[in-house]
């Protein structure tokens, strides 16, 4: 856009704003329904239809609900009912260049508990209560606890493995919010490996049998007595190698806890010694090899867990095997003769040593089955580098069971921080819902087959969110060391030319996390549910030169919800993605500072530096386990959310070799296109005679929307995933996407980096990045 353009699109949002006013009429705001409105109406002023309309509910663009005349917008309430959720809701306009906003409530549900502090030792909680109605009680684990007039409080409470608030409201309306100590152990995680993962595998198993070294297993075995006939033909065996090609297995899993094992080996070669008398005193030593064209080995794998680990013997082995030749090592005179004898005797004999290869595939076999699943019971500590924060993870076997052609491993699961921070205010305990960890079946919802999966419990989640909590990982730093846009000139989009804030000067943010986060999980479309975080404080400071330090100008505490979604990390750990714009909701502010601020500014700065800081709690929330199979990687293919009380999120999909992965083909990411939108935003500031003064900017490449496309080496097995990150931060989740929005662009260059993997999980090499400066005309 040229620079006249963008003067004359200026000059004409600075006329309009003189004559033409938008109003959202319906709701009203602050209202608080104990339904869903019955419709939404906003006013317009102007004398036409305003060219720029858009209209959010809830983060949501909803403009195309609306039917639009000249005079307003109007929407039925049942054409947005989905979009409007229990509890906060906040319905957005922009018209004429200028925006309105209303904050509604739909309280559909009892009030919310808040957990301020608790201290351990002294069996002391405090906290508040919350609801969009009035309050009338509260009631933790029986016994009813006093309220102030602001609905604090502060009680003693017992050491329990669960403590439970049950509160009140006016409207009849009650909850019950559950918090599970530290020290609880869920049976948390359900593994599943279905028998297509087993087929899967038998490669695998394969290959190690054909390249396994047999010498120690052969060195360890005994001598054993073949023939004794008191004195006149005594002899003995003693296996000195073993070796067999081209091995074929079969795997099929049993209704009993077992798998039918099928292994068929060709060219089995058996080295053996003998030794013994002849006649009482003649010594006869001889060695050979025993020769069989084709091994059959039928045996049951019995699945089982035992002292917290998973658990395999052989049961029921049988072994088929051709006639077998035997070649002795070419002895002279009467030993010729000799081991003519002792060939046909040992070839008689030859099912005694069926034993032999019995012991020999008991040793095998179990060793190799058990390096299958090893990694599914997991005891591991998770340390972030920045500062040895540390999180303790264990999700070790307590049941086993096979059931329509799968097998599934119950993990009981602990997630925890050893030492807590000494600067976190210790939390009462992770957010509980009652009922059973999801056992998977042998398809997802949509009748799909997949190799592997499991399902995770929201207390999981839940719990290794406070652990990230406690352990200080979620308190952050926002400055231009972290942030290179966290600058005072980047913040010229949402700040006016009557704040006392300059070019020149620094900024700093803390964000302080008082309570831990925790997700609710719900079936929507795109997301596995909703992430909640309450009373997170945020400090922000200013430094001048003149001041020569940095000095606080305010301080606000707010409560944050964003949906979220979910896909697995190559490492083999749940990833939570936290994309969407989030809701926030000011709770608190103190703006005594040196600077006066408007509430819009504070608001703001919330609103743009939020969808920056989120990429990075997410990366922090990389402490979910799950489990793996022999070095094989899960390709997330479908997750969905069920179990009691929607408690429970389910991953399936395919194991991917990690040999596989390494010598696939890499991935290319196309950017088809670049297309920016100019934004027009009204911004306040205070003068220096105290009155507050409103303004409209234009923000050039305020809103970026990048597609995207890519050569894909393995389409036949799906479709590549992108992740990204702008300006250096943190990456997003991996998932697949055709464009990705940018909004809420603070002033100044950017880039965003763009990575794609394939369906085997090879990743791009070298990554394409787009670049882009958004800049503000006053």
């Amino acid at each position: 856009m040229t620079l006249i353009k963008r003067c004359l699109l200026l000059l004409s949002a600075v006329v309009l704003a003189a004559c033409n006013e938008v109003e959202i009429t319906a709701p009203e705001n602050t209202e608080v329904y104990a339904e869903k409105p019955s419709e939404f109406r906003i006013a317009f002023s102007g004398n036409s239809a305003p060219d720029d309309l858009k209209i959010q509910l809830n983060n949501v663009d909803v403009t195309d609900v609306f039917s639009v005349s000249k005079a307003e917008a109007h929407a039925s309430g049942s054409d947005l009912a989905e979009s409007v959720f229990g509890g906060r809701n906040v319905l957005w306009v922009r018209a004429y260049n200028k925006t309105d906003r209303v904050t509604f409530y739909y309280d559909n549900a009892g009030p919310v508990v808040h957990i301020i502090e608790t201290n351990h030792a002294a069996g002391e909680v405090s906290g508040y209560v919350a609801d969009d109605s009035i309050v009338e009680s509260l009631v933790l684990d029986g016994v009813s606890v006093d309220l102030d007039l602001t609905n604090r409080f502060t009680t003693s409470f017992a050491d329990r493995s669960f403590n439970t608030f049950e509160a009140t409201d006016s409207l009849g309306r009650t909850s019950s919010t559950t918090y599970a100590r530290d020290d609880n152990e869920f049976n948390g995680i359900s593994a599943r490996l279905n028998q297509g993962g087993f087929d899967f595998l038998t490669s695998a198993l394969e290959q190690e049998l054909n390249s396994m070294d047999l010498s120690g297993i052969v060195s360890g075995m005994e001598e054993f007595t073949l023939l004794n006939t008191l004195g006149l033909f005594n002899l003995d065996m003693t296996v000195t190698s073993l070796n067999f090609t081209d091995v074929d297995v079969d795997l099929t899993v049993l209704e009993n806890e077992r798998l039918d094992t099928d292994i068929q080996a060709r060219n089995v070669v058996l080295g053996f010694r003998l030794s013994g008398t002849i006649g009482f005193f003649l010594p006869y030593n001889s060695a050979g090899t025993m020769t069989f064209s084709s091994l059959q080995s039928g045996t049951d794998l019995l699945l089982d867990v035992r002292d917290s680990d998973l658990d395999i013997d052989l049961a029921n082995t049988t072994i088929n095997h051709s006639f077998p030749a035997i070649d002795f090592v070419n002895t002279n005179g009467i030993f010729n003769i000799l081991d003519a004898l002792t060939s046909a005797i040992v070839g008689v004999l030859a099912p005694i040593f069926e034993n032999v290869f019995i012991s020999i595939l008991e040793q095998v076999i179990v060793p190799v089955m058990s390096d299958f699943i090893k990694d599914i019971p997991i005891n591991l500590e998770v340390v972030n580098p920045d500062n040895a924060e540390a999180v303790n993870i264990y999700a070790l076997p307590t049941f086993l069971d096979s059931k329509d052609r799968g097998v599934s491993v119950d993990l009981g699961t602990r997630i925890w921080a050893p030492t807590p921070s000494a600067d976190i205010r210790r939390a009462l305990g992770s957010r509980y819902v009652e009922g059973d960890t999801l056992t998977m079946g042998p398809v997802t919802p949509t009748g799909e087959a997949f190799h592997f999966g499991a399902a995770i419990s929201a207390n999981v989640i839940n719990q290794a969110l406070m652990a990230t909590y406690e352990a200080g990982m979620l308190s952050t730093v926002i400055s231009e060391e972290y942030y290179p846009q966290a600058t005072t000139s980047a913040i010229s989009v949402y700040r006016s030319d009557d704040t006392d804030i300059q070019d020149a000067d620094e900024i700093r943010m803390t964000l302080a996390p008082t309570s831990a986060p925790y997700v609710t999980l719900m079936p929507a479309d795109g997301a596995a549910g909703a992430l909640a975080w309450y009373d997170v404080s945020l400090s922000f400071e200013l430094y001048k030169p003149r001041w020569g330090e940095f000095r606080t100008l305010f301080g606000t505490t707010f409560n944050l919800e964003i949906p979220f979604e979910v896909n697995s990390t190559s490492d083999g750990y749940l990833s939570i993605g936290l994309e969407q714009l989030p809701t926030l909701f000011i709770t608190e502010t103190d703006d005594n500072g040196m600077i006066r601020l408007t509430p819009e500014f504070i608001n703001a700065t919330l609103d743009y530096f939020m969808p920056l800081v989120m990429p990075e709690i997410a990366g922090h929330l990389k402490v979910v386990p799950l489990p793996r199979i022999y070095n094989h990687t899960l390709l997330m293919r479908e997750f969905w959310v069920a179990g009691d009380n929607n408690n429970s999120l389910a991953l399936a999909g395919d194991l991917i070799p990690v040999s596989v992965t390494a010598a696939a083909s890499a991935p290319t990411t196309d950017i088809r296109s670049v297309d920016s939108e100019d934004v027009a935003v009204q911004v306040t500031g205070v003068d220096s005679t105290g009155q507050t003064t409103s303004d409209v900017l234009l923000v050039n490449n305020g809103e970026v929307t990048i597609d995207l496309g890519g050569l894909n080496p393995n389409a036949d097995l799906g479709n590549l995933e992108h992740r990204y990150r702008v300006d250096g931060g943190a990456w997003s989740i991996w998932k697949q996407r055709e464009q990705i929005t940018l909004r809420r662009l603070l002033a100044g260059d950017h880039s965003v980096e763009v990575c794609s993997r394939s369906p085997l999980l090879k990743q791009e090499v070298s990554c394409p990045v787009v670049n882009f400066t958004t800049t503000v005309s006053r």
